[in-house]
């Protein structure tokens, strides 16, 4: 395929998409982690919490994984957040990026 200025429109706007899409993600995230954080659900207790069912398999009663499971998504869902967040564990601010291509309202 021939490069043109079309294709490289084409090209440019997916990735604004795609920027639209993270910068609402990660928004989506943060407060996620805020209103579990506020919850202080002990997904990771060691002994099941009284205010949680479990089913004879281990999993929360009516869904299809396990307490640690969430716990462990959990984190990811933090990993993920850190990584477009200037912090000690990236180096650089992705997410300034992503807000430059993003539309504001995003």
């Amino acid at each position: 395929m021939a490069l043109t200025h079309q294709r490289a429109k084409e090209v440019a706007e997916h990735c604004e998409a795609l920027c639209n899409e993270s910068k609402a993600l990660h928004y989506r995230i943060l407060e996620f982690l805020t209103s579990n954080s506020n919850l202080a659900i002990d997904w990771a207790a060691e002994a099941k919490p009284a205010y949680i069912n479990e089913d004879a398999d281990g999993n929360l009663d009516g869904l299809r994984y396990t307490r640690q499971q969430v716990s462990n998504a959990i984190g990811s869902l933090d990993q993920m957040r850190a990584v477009l967040a200037n912090n000690a564990v990236t180096q650089g601010d992705h997410l300034g990026n992503i807000n430059q291509i993003a539309k504001s309202d995003a």
